[in-house]
């Protein structure tokens, strides 16, 4: 199988699906509110992977053992050798490959920035930049307490689903995961899963 990254002419978004299982989101209250955020995540998704500059690959409910299941994940192949050309990818070579870019882990909330604060802290073990995205209100609140972002090295975006503008308040430098055996296994389960996705095709 062969899997096409490209940057020109064409920007080349590759998907993918994590199969997880949540028995709460099975109760009425929980369906309800995940359908709001379920909505939420889909649609900045879709305005992210449009306002970056080249190809990558990421996907929804990316879930780490003992880190929580991060609501997007996206790995940009910015300066990837030999972009435009297709080649056969072993498990070792995607892992290779996922190793020379950046990970970035978002956490959406409808609600209840503390709480979104708390867990994308959790993803910064394992990618290189953690991002909590809020609809303009909350996030107008959650800036007035900001240093508790830049403290926690998390960002603040905010994302309007109405007009599919992405604002980026704060956006930490990034300084690499936090557990580098944790991103060596996020690494380890989005390689397992492209290679996955390929042999599908």
């Amino acid at each position: 199988m062969r899997l096409k990254l490209r940057t020109k002419p064409m920007k080349a978004a590759h998907l993918l699906k994590f199969k997880q299982r949540h028995p709460r989101r099975n109760l009425p209250v929980a369906l309800a509110r995940k359908r709001g955020e379920s909505n939420f995540v889909s649609t900045f998704s879709k305005a992210y992977i449009s306002s970056v500059e080249t190809g990558g690959i990421g996907g929804k409910e990316f879930a780490l053992s003992g880190f929580g299941i991060a609501d997007f994940v996206w790995v940009d192949w910015r300066n990837a050798e030999n972009p435009d050309e297709g080649s056969a990818l072993t498990i070792e070579k995607i892992k290779s490959l996922l190793n020379k870019h950046k990970l970035t882990a978002f956490e959406m909330k409808l609600t209840d920035w503390r709480k979104g604060l708390a867990q994308a802290y959790r993803y910064s073990y394992f990618a290189d930049l953690a991002v909590v995205v809020l609809p303009p209100k909350q996030a107008a609140s959650a800036k007035v307490d900001l240093d508790l972002f830049r403290e926690s090295n998390v960002g603040l975006w905010s994302f309007n689903p109405a007009t599919g503008a992405i604002r980026k308040h704060f956006t930490p430098r990034s300084s690499g995961p936090r557990s580098a055996r944790a991103n060596e296994k996020a690494i380890e389960s989005l390689g397992r899963s492209l290679k996955f996705s390929q042999l599908l095709k």
